[in-house]
């Protein structure tokens, strides 16, 4: 180690004996702003713990898909190139694995899709280690309790001969030869037990548009959005059934599913249209920069 910086190893993280450091670590860099999220940090599988003395003071979460799900350094030893530390050894690591492209956030098992905007300080050393940010991104929720769909939500989608409902169990190897078709980035949730998935259907009975809805799981933000919160996702649109009102009114339909099954908070997750959302009464939450590595 450069003993410039006072450390004296950046280590491996192993997650069965660390996350206690991690946990401490995060009530010292992200609190208030993004209170501990236990099912957050059990979803990180390795990455690096600075160390100075015989005191943590930084944690980098790293993923073999090629992301950094979550950067942390102690409050006392911010600005003294620990977070620099942590991200050349990520970086490192993530190349002899042969991966060109590293991602802040994102991945398959994501805490967040970006890096807060609300983290400022987050955005800042990103942005000053050359990462290159190619857009926003932001989360959504809607009060469920007495929802009501907005006034004609459906009209245009029944117009256009469309239906919406919910997928029945002879259903889903169409909605998997949808999602493998226009959205392989998502198929791999249509697969497993993640709630009610929600189709619409064309005058012909072919699948145009999905949608993934769950009760009673909002990812790792629970402790945030309170009891009986719940999520939508995955709200994808065939490209030829565009601007037919499709999207909107699974949401619409989701919505009223999620609102009957007894969930107060619906979150919408990773999304980048604002008014589309917005149409069906759901308002932004928190917001995200992108950001990727620079070239080898």
């Amino acid at each position: 180690m450069d003993s410039r910086l006072g450390l004296d190893a950046v280590r491996p993280y192993d997650p069965a004996a660390d996350r206690p450091i991690v946990e401490s670590l995060w009530r010292s860099a992200l609190a208030p702003s993004w209170p501990l999220l236990p099912t957050a940090v059990d979803r990180l599988i390795g990455g690096f713990v600075a160390v100075a003395g015989a005191e943590p003071v930084g944690f980098v979460a790293v993923h073999p898909a090629g992301t950094v799900p979550l950067l942390m350094v102690a409050r006392t030893w911010q600005r003294r190139g620990v977070g620099t530390a942590l991200l050349a050894a990520t970086v490192a690591q993530l190349r002899a694995a042969g991966v060109d492209e590293v991602r802040a956030g994102a991945g398959p098992q994501y805490i967040w899709p970006g890096v807060p905007l609300d983290l400022p300080a987050g955005v800042a050393f990103f942005a000053k280690h050359g990462w290159h940010s190619d857009h926003d991104c932001l989360d959504l929720t809607r009060d469920l309790r007495g929802y009501r769909p907005p006034e004609g939500i459906y009209r245009r989608a029944r117009e256009a001969g469309v239906a919406v409902a919910v997928a029945a169990g002879n259903d889903r190897t169409a909605v998997l030869e949808f999602e493998a078709e226009h959205f392989p980035q998502w198929a791999q949730w249509f697969h497993g037990d993640n709630g009610e998935i929600v189709i619409a259907r064309d005058a012909g009975g072919s699948i145009v548009g999905s949608l993934l809805c769950d009760p009673s799981d909002a990812g790792p933000y629970q402790p945030m959005l309170g009891p009986n919160a719940g999520t939508i996702g995955c709200v994808g649109v065939a490209p030829t059934m565009h601007n037919h009102g499709i999207g909107s009114a699974m949401v619409a339909y989701a919505s009223e599913i999620l609102r009957d099954a007894g969930t107060r908070v619906c979150h919408i997750g990773w999304a980048v249209r604002d008014r589309f959302y917005g149409r069906v009464g759901y308002r932004p939450w928190r917001r995200y920069r992108m950001f990727h590595s620079p070239g080898r």
